[in-house]
């Protein structure tokens, strides 16, 4: 795979929506494309809502802000939609399309709707779905 550069209407509107479910986290994206399938890993961090006199470091993404129990991964293709992440000490994975939504676990095993994650997982993947199609008509 090779890394690709995100268009930055994109970036932006997919920041909006994360932050919007993730209410103390920022994300930096970083994508890859090959032979029709786009990847791309949303890397948490930790907002600077603390007093930034106190801020030992003025890069916003630098590790020391990381929250890695909000990272994830999206996979897109042929109009379907994967998001894919860490949730209590295991992968978990929702297939999405408009029609249909089916929760995996690691083992590619149909599972129930993780909670309370799920739901968030379900409104970010319709949201992202139309601007995915727009962008990236793979």
């Amino acid at each position: 795979m090779s890394l690709s550069t995100l268009p930055i209407e994109f970036e932006l509107t997919a920041a909006k929506i994360l932050s919007a479910h993730y209410l103390h986290s920022r994300f930096k994206l970083t994508a890859e494309i090959e032979k029709g399938l786009l990847v791309i890993d949303f890397q948490g961090y930790f907002t600077e809502t603390f007093d930034p006199k106190n801020r030992p470091y003025a890069n916003p993404v630098n590790e020391f802000y990381r929250n890695n129990k909000v990272d994830f991964r999206l996979f897109w293709g042929s109009e379907h939609l994967a998001l894919s992440g860490w949730w209590r000490n295991a992968i978990l994975s929702l297939e999405y399309t408009p029609i249909q939504q089916e929760w995996l676990n690691e083992d590619g095993e149909e599972i129930s709707r993780p909670y309370p994650d799920g739901d968030k997982f379900e409104a970010i993947a319709a949201s992202l779905y139309p601007i995915l199609q727009r962008h990236f008509p793979i």
